[in-house]
This record gives structure tokens, C-alpha cells and sequence, in this order.
């Protein structure tokens, strides 16, 4: 149920055009201004839910966003459907939208939808 619920939530955000895809989020070190350059270029505003597939290696890019007061960061795999409906604009990196991809292939009603339309 609560897979199905974050699908609905992550649905809601794409079709409200509050889902934005970065390709990659990087730091060599940790630097807030560069990460309101990042949310500037991007054109973002409100709470904003940065999504990343797991932390980064030296935890540069979580501790750029972390000092904003509007930025919330989250990793794919421990995701909310309450974060994501409290956020104004979701900044996801591609390889967190395939693991968040990946978890909703797992859940029960997807794969039962899956042998629901191999059977017709």
C-alpha cells in the first residue's frame, strides 16, 4: 500500500510539472552557494525535495543543500509519500528515478498487474 501511495504521490508531481530531472548532482566539496546556483538554474522555489539514489561518497552534495532551509534531502530507497506531497518542486537525479523505478517494479500490484496482462 505504501509503494502504491508513493507511485500515486511521484504521478501527481510529474503531471503538476513539480518533478524537474537532473542528470547528476556532484560536489568535489561542500558548497551551499553552488547549490542555490543549482536551484536557481533549475528555476525552483517553495520546499523543495532534492532525491538522491544513495548518499554520495563524501557527502559533499548533502551538505551543500542541508545548510537551505527550504531543501530537504532524501535517498530513493527511504522516500516518503508524505516528503513528497509536502514539497513544492521534487529535483531528482536519473539514477534515483531508476531506483525509485526499480522499487515500484517489486511491489506486490505491479508485479499482479504484470501477470494480470500476461494472462490476456
Amino acid at each position: 500500500m505504501r509503494r502504491g501511495a508513493l507511485r500515486s504521490a511521484l504521478t501527481d508531481a510529474h503531471a503538476s510539472g513539480k518533478l524537474t530531472v537532473v542528470e547528476e548532482l556532484s560536489f568535489e566539496e561542500p558548497k551551499t552557494k553552488r547549490a542555490v546556483e543549482i536551484l536557481d538554474a533549475l528555476q525552483v522555489e517553495g520546499r523543495i525535495l532534492v532525491v538522491l539514489a544513495q548518499p554520495s561518497e563524501t557527502g559533499a552534495v548533502e551538505k551543500s543543500f542541508r545548510n537551505l532551509v527550504q531543501v530537504r534531502v532524501s535517498y530513493a530507497g527511504g522516500l516518503g509519500t508524505y516528503d513528497v506531497l509536502l514539497a513544492d518542486r521534487i529535483v531528482v537525479t536519473t539514477e534515483a528515478l531508476d531506483a525509485l523505478e526499480g522499487v515500484a517494479a517489486a511491489s506486490p500490484a505491479a508485479t499482479s498487474e504484470t501477470k494480470a496482462s500476461e494472462r490476456s
